[in-house]
């Protein structure tokens, strides 16, 4: 039996509950709206999780917030599932978290069915609008374009079969990896007491493998626990795996002192709690904003989404030297580094995914503004460009050039620097200083006339 992780994504009250409820065998946490605060808001406000044996998979379905204010939850599931239903009303078609969530899926490249739900309340002209308008949409994104769209019911259960069919021949297809021989990686997205049992967790397992006994610790309150028991879907079971949905007992910790962003890891993690990292990151060619030095965002890492402050970043070579230097704007469709300065710790490691968002936006247009990965955790001494210009003067068999510098001791401070002459691609070093004004004795690597503008590359500290 293969365990995999199936999120449930669409716009507010176009069905992915009641789709759970056709499909779940078996209810866990956070199920089917069951927390009060969704049955008295009416909408699903926490990641649900239930799960189905559909042939030779324990499908574990995962309930993601569709209202716009909850877009950090939905986008938190999606890095924890390995393939997507997005389900969409057939009769009113795709709004904007259904926009929001297919950029998500598109973006972490999960293979993704389009569920045209409601068709017992349709009529076939509004299915066939709904039909293509998904089409054309899935037709823009970079990774989705050959999905699957599939029409059911969710109230009558018509086309639940065909669902199933077509959810198994796309598990079919792909090649889930998953990583067993390393260490413990398991975000904690619920922590509860239970009489008689204790302290009890659950999460899906992201790396690694545990078992009852292993001495395990909680970060980021660097916390040590023991695994007292293991249930996979209320079985119990003595070991689990990555990929694997389960609930633990623990010894050595209470509930009240765990929260979302909490990772239950072993002793030989590669994990670290930080609140600034470096990520190489790409803004989307949709997003239609600029992001700027010193900007607030939102970033996504893991379950978690914290407000961050930017400062993006180019590697560019000045001078023979390779230098990190700051961005003044980063557009649509622009790649880059970025320095990220969280607001508060978060769990992380190199090359974790993560999703940088303008939550401050209205939530009727685009706020995810681009993805990108974690490089590093190291301090980066940010830089700016300092360009000054002069001109080139050719007097008898002496060259030097006017206008970089102020006086002969400004001058003496450029000594070895390099300079540029942009309209000849030739390439200078400046030598020696003559006079009290600042003249520079430049050695050109080429002819030059006199005339010709000399440019001065400088870096400075940024900020």
């Amino acid at each position: 039996m293969k365990n995999v992780n199936v999120g449930l994504f669409g716009h507010i009250d176009h069905g992915k509950t009641e789709l759970a409820k056709q499909l779940t065998e078996i209810i866990s946490t956070s199920a089917l709206d069951k927390p009060k605060e969704s049955k008295k808001r009416g909408i699903t406000i926490d990641l649900g999780f239930s799960s189905f044996v559909l042939d030779n998979y324990r499908i574990t379905l995962v309930d993601a917030p569709g209202h716009s204010e909850l877009i950090r939850t939905a986008i938190g599931a999606g890095n924890i599932i390995d393939v997507a239903l997005l389900v969409v009303d057939a009769k009113e078609g795709p709004k904007t978290q259904t926009g929001e969530h297919l950029l998500v899926l598109d973006l972490l490249k999960i293979p993704t069915i389009v569920v045209l739900n409601k068709i017992d309340i349709a009529s076939s002209e509004e299915i066939k609008r709904t039909e293509e308008l998904m089409k054309q949409i899935l037709n823009s994104t970079l990774y989705l374009k050959n999905s699957k769209i599939v029409k059911i019911s969710a109230k009558t259960g018509e086309g639940i079969d065909h669902l199933k069919k077509e959810l198994k021949q796309l598990l079919d297809t792909i090649n889930i990896k998953r990583e067993i021989d390393c260490y413990l990686k398991m975000p904690i997205d619920h922590a509860f007491k239970i009489k008689g049992v204790g302290t009890v967790i659950t999460g899906t397992i992201h790396k690694g493998t545990v078992k009852v006994g292993d001495l395990l610790k909680i970060l980021p309150i660097n916390q040590e626990v023991k695994v007292k028991s293991i249930q996979c879907f209320k079985q119990d079971v003595e070991r689990a795996y990555a990929g694997d949905r389960v609930g633990m007992s623990l010894m050595g910790v209470e509930p009240e002192s765990l929260f979302r962003g909490c990772v239950l890891t072993s002793e030989d993690t590669k994990l670290k709690v930080v609140d600034k990292f470096i990520a190489k990151i790409k803004i989307l060619d949709l997003f239609k904003y600029d992001l700027t030095p010193k900007m607030k965002v939102h970033v996504n890492v893991g379950l978690l989404t914290v407000p961050a402050t930017i400062i993006p970043y180019t590697l560019e070579k000045i001078n023979d030297k390779e230098e990190p230097i700051v961005l003044n704007e980063v557009k649509k469709g622009m790649s880059c580094y970025c320095m990220f300065k969280l607001e508060e710790k978060v769990v992380v490691e190199e090359g974790d995914k993560l999703l940088i968002m303008r939550l401050d936006l209205p939530p009727t247009t685009l706020r995810i503004c681009g993805f990108g990965r974690i490089v590093d955790f190291k301090n980066v001494d940010l830089k700016k460009i300092v360009i000054k210009e002069g001109k080139v003067v050719k007097k008898k068999d002496r060259v030097y050039i006017e206008g970089l510098a102020t006086s002969k001791i400004s001058g003496e401070k450029l000594i070895g620097e390099k300079v540029y002459i942009p309209e000849k691609d030739i390439w200078g070093v400046i030598k020696g200083t003559f006079g009290t004004k600042g003249y520079l004795l430049v050695d050109f690597e080429d002819d030059v006339e006199g005339g010709e503008k000399a440019v001065l590359k400088r870096v400075r500290k940024w900020g």
